[in-house]
């Protein structure tokens, strides 16, 4: 499974957990700039010999190496880890000079396929620190590390020592920082590793972290390098509105049908973003929160017995529309037994292809009750929810 999520800003704490959910239960990837598509495998990290599959790392596990030549590194890590994909960006000013992204997981396939099983609500699941970014940014060769590091990216961000301690790292041949929380964990972080005109940055997606990001930046080298792959063009606004409009008839006529399975087909493999708009505004008042984040998989067997039971009804509208992100979306009526809800269907462009990747139900604030509760209804919760 490989699928594109594009940021806006450098990656942060929260926004860095957000994306290694997305990238390993949608197979997603994340970070600034403008995105390529996945590259072919002579361009993405190669595993020199065949990782086995365990839980967490161990001194004892054998290392498997992973090559990156359009990035120009290569690491070793535990057998324990899996790579993910690579994402390749136009390095410029609006990004901070970010080229490229690898990410690494310790879960292994089934523990993938396992969480893509379950519901999400506005928490992560308690495997979302298992994540590893190698961000490379493309630097002046006269910048030191630690300078790097101390400086925000980009106007307006936060330098990645903010809260953070620098100390010295030894890795013979480099320029090598590592960021310790300043806090009673001091934990280690980030680890910057300066090579001529690139800057390598390894980070886990949250802390505290099972990644020992000391003893895997001990294994950086440097490869020769081969050119970055092109990033595809970002779709003319006419050809978007196309698919657009393609997918949301694709979707009608699989409602139509009350074809579930046609309709997954339409949309991403693991989960959907699921959240409520209140009176016109976005999320649940004075928390922002409410979203869920539906398992495909449960969803499609929800879908099929609400056709098979003839208590849901789809109707959508005949044109897609631009909302205030710039995101397309259909609108559409979900009529059950005791209410007829409005829903945006969010249509996505990942991977080459139009995906529908969100919903946005629409709610009075009376139908909240007091305290609020959201009333979603089957098959976007589980049968049992309480309101």
């Amino acid at each position: 499974m490989s699928e594109l999520i594009v940021n806006t800003v450098p990656i942060g704490i929260g926004i860095r957990m957000l994306v290694f959910v997305a990238l390993v239960l949608s197979s997603c990837t994340s970070s600034t700039g403008s995105p390529s598509t996945p590259q072919p495998s002579a361009t993405t990290p190669t595993p020199v010999g065949t990782p086995s599959v365990s839980a967490t790392p161990r001194a004892t596990d054998s290392r498997v190496s992973y090559e990156n030549p359009s990035l120009g590194y290569r690491i070793a890590l535990p057998n324990t880890y899996r790579r993910l994909t690579s994402t390749y960006f136009i390095a410029d000013t609006t990004t901070g000079g970010l080229l490229g992204t690898d990410a690494y997981t310790l879960l292994t396939e089934q523990q993938e396929h396992d969480e893509c099983l379950q519901d999400l609500g506005d928490l992560p699941p308690r495997s979302a620190n298992m994540g590893l970014f190698i961000e490379t940014f493309s630097v002046e060769p006269a910048v030191s590390a630690s300078n790097w590091a101390s400086t925000p990216l980009v106007p307006g961000s936060q330098p990645l020592t903010m809260h953070r301690r620098v100390e010295p790292l030894a890795i013979p041949g480099f320029d090598a920082i590592k960021l310790v929380a300043d806090n009673a964990s001091a934990d280690t972080q980030v680890v910057i590793i300066h090579a001529g005109d690139r800057m390598y940055e390894l980070s886990a997606t949250m802390w505290p972290s099972p990644h020992h990001l000391e003893d895997i930046a001990a294994t950086f080298a440097t490869v020769a390098r081969q050119p970055l792959p092109t990033p595809s063009p970002t779709p003319a606004p006419d050809a978007a509105r196309a698919g657009a409009t393609a997918l949301a008839v694709a979707l009608a006529r699989a409602f139509t049908t009350r074809d579930a399975a046609a309709v997954a087909r339409l949309m991403p493999e693991c989960r959907i973003s699921v959240s409520p708009v209140i009176d016109g505004a976005e999320g649940l008042p004075n928390s922002g929160g409410g979203g869920v984040r539906r398992s495909i998989a449960l969803f499609t067997q929800a879908l099929q017995q609400r056709f098979a039971a003839g208590d849901l009804s789809v109707t959508m509208a005949s044109v897609v529309e631009l909302d205030a992100h710039g995101s397309y979306f259909v609108r559409s009526d979900w009529k059950v037994a005791d209410r007829t809800t409005p829903i945006d269907l969010v249509l996505g462009f990942q991977n080459s292809e139009w995906r529908w990747v969100a919903a946005r139900h629409h709610f009075t604030r009376a139908e909240l009750g007091n305290p609020p509760c959201i009333p979603y209804r089957s098959p976007w919760v589980d049968t049992t929810a309480h309101c």
